[in-house]
């Protein structure tokens, strides 16, 4: 490149965003062909009869949530951050939603009722694809990485597969339920976070602003 060449234009955030989210949805979509070797896999898994601490799945997404707080509190006077922080938790909110209404359309029924019975099992329409745990778990830890790219923020998805990997144990959702949960998170939390964080920002900032003026007046 010539030292008077413009630089490529960055990508216009809508289509950053739309990519970001296509892509989730293209993974979600490929991980319904791996039904066959998933339940292959969930049967070796079950038949290792391993256990794992009853709610460990909730334990981690409470802990995954109380993070992405505190990190939020600790940047609360850096407004960029805190604008990444609210899209973010919208894309948290978003994946939690499509989840649910994939559960709802796919409709496929948990591997503790179809593959192997358990009596503990959800009932039935409580549906098993995507893993909603999954979902949260994976968009809550790439919020925290969006808010602070450390080696911390990033050991994140460790919980986050540890969630996945606990509701396998459970029986209460096939392998390739978590990898879509897990795509469908990832995804929607960062396309959210491109395509709203500059408009929060703006909001934060005008807020921001109009608190100065009255400040301002009621010093006079």
């Amino acid at each position: 490149m010539t030292a008077g060449a413009e630089r490529p234009a960055a990508p216009r955030p809508l289509l950053h965003a739309a990519a970001w989210w296509a892509t989730g949805l293209v993974l979600v979509t490929a991980a319904l062909l791996l039904t066959a070797p998933s339940t292959r896999l969930y049967l070796a898994v079950a038949h290792t009869r391993v256990e794992w601490p009853d709610q460990v799945a909730d334990v981690l997404v409470v802990a995954l949530t109380s993070a992405v707080a505190l990190q939020t509190w600790r940047l609360r006077r850096a407004r960029e951050r805190i604008a990444t922080a609210v899209a973010s938790g919208v894309g948290v909110l978003l994946a939690y939603g499509t989840s649910e209404a994939l559960k709802v359309v796919l409709a496929r029924e948990r591997p503790c009722r179809a593959v192997l019975p358990d009596p503990q099992c959800p009932g039935a329409g409580n549906w098993s694809f995507p893993s909603n745990h999954s979902t949260i778990a994976f968009s809550l830890a790439t919020a925290l990485v969006l808010l602070s790219a450390s080696a911390w923020a990033w050991s994140a998805y460790l919980a986050a597969i540890a969630t996945a990997a606990s509701r396998v144990v459970d029986g209460v959702h096939l392998p390739h339920d978590t990898l879509a949960g897990a795509a469908l998170g990832i995804c929607t939390t960062a396309a959210l976070s491109i395509l709203l964080t500059p408009h929060a920002l703006a909001l934060i900032e005008k807020l921001a602003r109009m608190y100065e003026r009255r400040r301002g007046r009621a010093h006079h």
